[in-house]
């Protein structure tokens, strides 16, 4: 049978998990704000690349260039990262948030279960 213990273990054991959950939340708004600073770079450095391709074929020029496309590569790399962290930290959140769900479901059928006891035992005193 269920006890007073076990009942706030459980409650503490979901306050736990909705504090983690918020704190994976706040970790993928950070990230997508990354993602989107990383887009907007590149989009940056593909004008930018655009604009010198236009300027001629001196070797300075040509030089700009190639750092510019190494920058951009570069930055696409990092996005990629991003990309794959921000499905990782989103899988954790789904898996994290199924365990919130069960732990709920388990604090209501003790809650369920103390009622009943609490009932049976009130109603056998009448």
């Amino acid at each position: 049978m269920y006890d007073l213990h076990s009942f706030i273990e459980l409650i503490l054991f979901g306050q736990k998990e909705k504090q983690e959950a918020l704190n994976k939340i706040l970790q993928l708004e950070r990230q997508l704000d990354a993602k989107q600073k990383l887009e907007m770079e590149i989009e940056e450095l593909k004008g930018n690349l655009q604009v010198m391709k236009h300027l001629g074929d001196d070797a300075a020029v040509q030089n700009q260039i190639k750092e510019m496309n190494e920058k951009l590569e570069q930055k696409v790399d990092e996005m990629s990262d991003l990309e794959d962290l921000n499905k990782t930290l989103v899988r954790k959140e789904r898996e994290s948030n199924d365990e919130l769900q069960e732990a709920r479901k388990e604090l209501i059928a003790v809650l369920f279960l103390s009622c009943s006891c609490y009932f049976v035992r009130w109603a056998c005193t009448l």
